[in-house]
């Protein structure tokens, strides 16, 4: 929900996800996908930290994928629910993700979308 909001509020059209590799070894991801203020469930960002400070999180559990993705240099070399993992997080933000990151090294960014110049034809390769 966070994330919508920092989307909407900075004008974003694309997003970069980093270390994703953090999340190898777990086998559930939780992601907060609404908020609980006051016994009503809301689908946005509060407006005022008064309201923010009674709220309690909502989460969707996604299956993980609990093995490396270190060695990963294209989408398709991600594992199955890393992917699902990554497509859940566009349709929730309610925009693509351009650049995926798996590591500290250079080549462990695949470049999914160019955030400049639109889709690439070929993902990052080694």
């Amino acid at each position: 929900m966070i994330g919508r909001y920092a989307v909407q509020v900075n004008g974003l059209d694309c997003l970069a996800i980093t270390k994703l590799d953090v999340l190898d070894e777990l086998d559930q991801i939780q992601v907060c996908v609404a908020y609980d203020l006051d016994g009503e469930r809301i689908d946005h960002f509060p407006s005022s930290s008064e309201d923010f400070a009674r709220c309690r999180p909502i989460f969707k559990t996604l299956p993980g994928w609990q093995c490396s993705t270190a060695d990963c240099r294209s989408l398709v070399d991600l594992p199955a629910t890393a992917r699902s993992y990554l497509r859940f997080l566009a349709e929730l933000m309610e925009v693509p993700i351009a650049i995926v990151s798996l590591g500290a090294q250079r080549d462990q960014t695949i470049v999914v979308e160019d955030p400049i110049h639109g889709p690439k034809r070929a993902l990052l390769s080694a």
